[in-house]
């Protein structure tokens, strides 16, 4: 069943009495894998210092954990004051038995202002082994009167404009200081640190350690000087940094843009193309559009049409002024916005791939428009022309005599005008020579802007004459 003894090392022996049948055996002492090594145990130690006015007594708190029923003794010893690396005379030392796991106290001592630091040391028993508090051990320090920390104002991000930034300060050679730590952060006009800050936090201290302020948003660019300052308590005086100790660096914000249009379009009808700002802090000032046309010999953007720009009042999307395109083409375009005090300018390539305007020729719709006239025997040839955009070039007419449904004959009358607008155009006049049904066809020739149309039987106006 196994049994639970001190440290040291046990030997085994095993021996078997035999029966009947059997003689007896044993296993000796020191034969082989027959000893049991049990090591000692490993205590450990925390404490509490305690801190008390000039002239009363402080002690040190100490508690023995993990040891197996440890007997022996704990050491107690203080260095001070101010004596940093527990190396100088010692100002305090006392011996407390120890019984058992637990918490164990020297009477203490009342010694001048400062601050003492502890050192805790358990010599262990033949169970267990030693355990050491050492010189700046957490908690083992005590203050004595008013102790001046050493506050250091560590460091401070640099962010762009609208971004957080935070400052870092330090207390040291405190006793567990507690109160509070405020930092200021002054705005970039103010050199001296003299003016309301631009931004205050405070946090509760709470040791000897590093402390880091909330998170500050500037509004505006340029460098923000911080300032750090300690409330003290009971056992710890004040303290501060000077103005600007530390910085923070705040940059313009870096917007991108990035700008669209519509795929297609047809000449004469406007179009206008779209910028998006995004990542910019409150962003003023203005967006500017350039647009460029490329022909047979021009490519890229090398041929300007067209500038406009427009403001900007924050992140979005804003909007060019309509451009009225006068001629088919493949329009590409660039949108750059100008930045301001708080934004850094922004520019895309001019024609990035997939942004442009494919302009087409406009698709005019041609409707023929006959009527007779005195007395049912004249025909009037007209025809309707709609849709084009600043037209030139012809419009053509075929007249069918009655019978050539399929328009296949040499017409009766043909002819054409040119045109320079939309509109109803007299084409000309025809005396029919007899009753049935006249087809009229008309087209246009179309020019640079528009396209040609070419009449058909199938749309063709029936004329009957009586």
């Amino acid at each position: 069943p196994g049994f639970s003894p001190g440290a040291g090392t046990y030997r085994w022996t095993v021996s078997y009495a035999g029966d009947a049948n059997n003689e007896a055996a044993a296993l000796a002492c020191n034969s082989a894998n027959q000893t049991s090594t049990v090591g000692k145990a490993a205590p450990g130690l925390s404490g509490t210092a305690t801190s008390a006015a000039a002239g009363a007594t402080i002690t040190d708190n100490v508690t023995l954990t993990g040891g197996v029923s440890p007997t022996g003794e704990l050491t107690f010893r203080a260095f001070g004051p101010d004596d940093e690396t527990c190396s100088g005379s010692t100002q305090y030392e006392a011996t407390v038995p120890v019984a058992g796991n637990g918490d164990y106290s020297p009477g203490g001592f009342s010694p001048s202002a400062g601050l003492y630091r502890w050192t805790a040391s358990y010599a262990g028993d033949a169970n267990n082994e030693a355990a050491e508090l050492v010189c700046n051990a957490p908690n083992q320090a005590s203050a004595v009167g008013t102790v001046a920390v050493t506050l250091t104002a560590r460091n401070a991000t640099n962010n762009t404009v609208g971004a957080p930034v935070t400052a870092t300060a330090s207390i040291a050679n405190g006793a567990i200081p507690t109160g509070k730590i405020t930092f200021r952060a002054f705005p970039p006009a103010d050199g001296s640190c003299s003016g309301s800050p631009a931004f205050s936090s405070t946090v509760s201290a709470a040791g000897n350690a590093s402390y880091t302020s909330a998170p500050f948003t500037p509004s505006r660019v340029g460098t923000f000087r911080w300032t750090v300052s300690y409330s003290g308590d009971a056992n710890h005086a004040p303290a501060g940094t000077s103005c600007g100790a530390v910085t923070s660096n705040v940059i313009q914000a870096r917007p991108t843009i990035s700008s669209g249009v519509q795929g297609r379009g047809a000449v004469g009808r406007s179009f206008q193309v779209t910028a998006t700002l995004t990542g910019g802090y409150a962003p003023t000032g203005t967006v500017t559009f350039q647009i460029y046309d490329q022909t047979k010999t021009v490519a890229g953007c090398a041929r300007l049409l067209a500038t406009n720009t427009v403001p900007v009042a924050g992140n979005g999307t804003v909007s060019s002024a309509p451009y009225v395109p006068r001629r088919p083409a493949r329009y590409s375009f660039a949108a750059s916005y100008s930045g301001d005090a708080q934004n850094q300018a922004a520019t895309e390539p001019c024609d990035p791939t997939g942004h442009a305007a494919q302009v087409l020729k406009r698709r005019p719709k041609v409707t023929p428009r006959a009527r007779l006239i005195g007395g049912g025997r004249r025909i009037s040839v007209r025809a309707q022309l709609s849709g084009a955009a600043s037209p030139s070039g012809m419009l053509s007419f075929r007249l069918y005599r009655p019978g050539d449904v399929q328009c296949r004959r040499h017409p009766a009358f043909a002819g054409g005008v040119s045109v320079k607008s939309n509109g109803r155009y007299l084409l000309g006049q025809f005396v029919a020579g007899r009753s049935g049904i006249y087809r009229l066809s008309v087209s246009y020739s179309g020019d640079q802007r528009n396209r040609r149309y070419t009449g058909s039987c199938g749309d063709a106006q029936p004329i009957r004459v009586r």
